[in-house]
């Protein structure tokens, strides 16, 4: 676990329990992330889920399906982040999660560890992922700890607060694993990929 991890998602000491336990369970584990992905454009059934996941990882389909049908499907279904029937799956949750950009870290191999995952699936670091890749140019600290307030990302009681949150925790945790590009001197970030 990365160093800032008792750090919770408003900047406040209180370790991964006062974020969305939902988000740490569920994401961090690329064959759920590959799952999730493969959910993207609808309902899938079980096999079409197994042949997704079977093209993305060198594991053998019926080793596939027994993790899908006893873990996977059955922990997603109880955090109600998707519906399975036991043939069907289909997402029931529309969050703003960059599920196929975590889900290609996997695929790329050099760039995806479990502290780059563990850092990018907390709630407040996955939403400035969401927002910085919309960009094509830097974005100020005070932009984005605005945009956080707006979505009411986090338990932040002000701008000043989410601003000191992202400078000094959340934007270094991401750069420092290749996430986002951010200099502290003038505050400003540029998102994945520019």
């Amino acid at each position: 676990m990365s160093s800032d991890a008792q750090i919770s998602g408003d900047g406040s000491r209180g370790g991964t329990a006062t974020a969305s336990r939902e988000w740490y369970d569920v994401l961090r584990h690329p064959e759920r992330l590959h799952l999730l992905a493969a959910l993207e454009d609808g309902a899938s059934t079980l096999e079409e889920l197994v042949d997704a996941i079977a093209s993305r990882e060198a594991t053998d389909r019926e080793t596939i399906r027994i993790g899908l049908v006893h873990n996977h499907l059955p922990r997603l279904s109880d955090y109600g982040i998707l519906e399975w029937d036991g043939e069907t799956v289909s997402r029931s949750v529309d969050r703003p999660l960059p599920v196929d950009d975590l889900s290609a870290l996997f695929a790329d191999g050099d760039r995806a560890d479990e502290r780059t995952l563990e850092t990018l699936v907390h709630p407040v670091r996955t939403r400035l992922y969401v927002i910085l890749s919309e960009f094509d140019r830097p974005v100020s600290i005070e932009a984005l700890a605005a945009e956080l307030l707006d979505h009411e990302v986090g338990s932040f009681a002000d701008r000043s607060e989410a601003r000191i949150a992202l400078h000094h925790v959340h934007l270094p945790a991401m750069a420092d694993v290749g996430a986002v590009e951010f200099d502290p001197r003038t505050g400003t970030v540029r998102g994945p990929g520019r």
